[in-house]
């Protein structure tokens, strides 16, 4: 919106003021970097539990509330927050930022200026959500649908209305599934 709006140097101008508030909340041995378009990943570096992680996500919200001023314009933003948590499970850094945006995602999906803390039902949520994708065009390519007819029934003089017409998926699998 910024960028159409302002044009693309008070997008930029914003991306900074962004960056600097981030860092306003975050200690001296933590990173914060832009990994592309409006997203940002923060490194905390050396927390004891997850309720440290969370009170760093309070503060950034808290601190987006104020109004930025963006040559002569004030704009107001939010942030969707994914956090993860490096317990040793991971052997990756892309599988790091994978689950910290599969998180952020499902705070999207929750409302503006929200935060999640990632678990592994998310990611396997992902993992169905992509598979079922994958099924769905090949459903295509192989003819898996089937229509089925359902009489409409005038219930007051129990005779034929209509008919409603109803796409049901044959799967391999699964078998016929429900809409």
């Amino acid at each position: 919106n910024i960028n159409d709006s302002l044009g693309h140097i008070a997008g930029d101008q914003l991306l900074i003021a962004t960056a600097r508030t981030l860092e306003t909340c975050l200690r001296p041995m933590d990173t914060v970097a832009r990994l592309g378009g409006d997203e940002f990943a923060i490194l905390l570096d050396g927390l004891e539990n997850q309720n440290h992680a969370i009170a760093v996500a309070e503060r950034i919200q808290q601190a987006l509330t104020r109004p930025f001023n963006l040559i002569g314009h004030e704009v107001y933003i939010t942030a969707s927050i994914g956090i993860t948590l490096s317990s040793g499970n991971y052997t990756d850094p892309e599988n790091v930022l994978r689950d910290a945006d599969t998180a952020m995602y499902r705070a999207k999906e929750g409302g503006k200026a929200r935060f999640e803390l990632f678990d592994s039902t998310m990611h396997s949520h992902a993992v169905a959500l992509l598979k079922l994708e994958n099924d769905l065009r090949r459903a295509i390519e192989r003819n898996e649908f089937q229509v089925f007819y359902q009489p409409i029934i005038c219930l007051e003089t129990d005779e034929l209305y209509g008919f409603e017409a109803l796409v049901r998926w044959n799967h391999p699998e699964r078998g016929l599934v429900s809409p």
